[in-house]
């Protein structure tokens, strides 16, 4: 009986393993993009975070708080998530992973760049960068030049 668990134990384990082993999948793999995939939220101001957020890290959480220092800038940098979607423009660059729409001061947030690694690490690239000092333009390319190719 102990070793026939022993052996069943030992093929489990095995099955595991060779499943963690398999095929490496994109850093997008399994994210879905989209309206229809996304959490909103509307609140007063860009100052005012969303509640869903409290769902996420603190990291996250501060790094979605940087979006209105940086709205200006983050509205010319190109997502490299797979997001961006020239034919309908609904996403157009990575400030719409953070914010859907920004009318008469109401801000209309969503879940999407928290979803999302690279949305996230773009836009800390970005705080950082222009926190350096870097224009719009360098900051840009800094971005193209790192996240080109990662799309899905």
């Amino acid at each position: 009986m102990k070793r026939t668990r022993a052996i069943l134990f030992t093929f489990m384990l095995s099955g595991m393993l060779l499943a963690a082993c398999g095929g490496k999948e994109s850093a997008t793999a399994g994210h879905h993009h989209g309206a229809a995939s996304e959490r909103y939220e509307t609140t007063a101001s860009v100052s005012e975070m969303p509640k869903f957020l409290s769902s996420y890290t603190d990291n996250t959480q501060a790094t979605y708080a940087t979006v209105g220092e940086l709205e200006d800038i983050i509205k010319e940098i190109k997502c490299y998530c797979g997001c961006m979607d020239e034919e309908t423009g609904y996403h157009d660059s990575l400030h719409r992973c953070f914010i859907a729409e920004n009318k008469d001061g109401e801000v209309k947030w969503t879940d999407h760049g928290a979803q999302c690694g690279i949305c996230l690490t773009e836009l800390q690239d970005a705080k950082r960068l222009h926190d350096e000092g870097k224009s719009v333009d360098e900051i840009k390319q800094f971005i193209d030049n790192k996240y080109k190719g990662t799309e899905s």
